[in-house]
């Protein structure tokens, strides 16, 4: 997949989503289709070489995940050049952040999402999500609320995958240790929540006996390293 670029239609006025690169929405103008996507382009660096810049990787994490049956926006093309590397993938209509949830859980007085789910159905399938997630030896990375999208599905909330081009793909399932620190990722903040997602996780069996602390702990370091970031995001840039 290259050479996509000059396929894309700009839409006039159009914001760009919140992210560290430059992510915003547009239509692939193709055999008299216009196919609403959302256009991904990365800057490259020293470590982006040839067949292995972000967009590369992310159409391979998605391809895999499509393989083992896991949702992701379809990836419909990609263009590298020595300035950037650009990913086109499929607009998912209809989709909300999974932090709309969370958001709503700790305040109860904001506007339920527009995908009809409850907040327990949604916690029930991120356990499912990411258990298939690790079992297929995909360790996520950046299993956060921004890249993790909810739609309605015929059977309850339906979960996407977005932003895979940090993830990696390991030779069978995941260690314990990277499982749980792609599960302390998720913005749960009470302690109940993060026990429901983890009985999810590993249902229909019970919580191994260590893992609530060793998550707990590791909840606890993103946190701080989270607070960290802010302060020092005017230098990291």
């Amino acid at each position: 997949m290259t050479g996509i670029t000059a396929e894309l239609e700009a839409i006039p006025g159009a914001v760009g989503y919140p992210a560290r690169h430059d992510v915003r929405d547009a239509f692939l103008v193709r055999g008299g289709d216009r196919v609403p996507v959302v256009v991904k382009r990365i800057r490259r660096d020293f470590r982006q070489p040839d067949g292995n810049t972000r967009a590369e990787r992310a159409v391979r994490i998605a391809r895999h995940l499509l393989a083992h049956g896991l949702d992701t926006p379809e990836p419909l093309g990609l263009e590298v050049t020595p300035e950037e590397s650009v990913l086109v993938v499929r607009k998912l209509e209809g989709a909300v952040q999974i932090r709309a949830f969370f958001r709503r859980r700790d305040d109860p007085s904001l506007d339920a999402p527009e995908v009809r789910a409850t907040f327990e159905e949604v916690v029930a399938a991120l356990g499912r999500l990411a258990k298939r997630l690790h079992d297929s030896g995909v360790f996520f990375r950046d299993f956060t609320d921004g890249n993790i999208l909810v739609t309605e599905g015929e059977a309850g909330p339906r979960l996407w995958l977005v932003d895979l081009d940090r993830a990696r793909i390991r030779r069978g399932p995941l260690r314990t240790f990277n499982r749980l620190r792609d599960l302390a990722r998720p913005g749960l903040k009470r302690s109940d929540d993060r026990l429901s997602l983890l009985r999810s996780y590993y249902a229909p069996g019970p919580v191994p006996p260590l893992v609530p602390l060793i998550h707990a702990a590791l909840k606890r370091r993103i946190v701080i390293w989270d607070r960290l970031k802010k302060v020092l995001r005017p230098w990291r840039r």
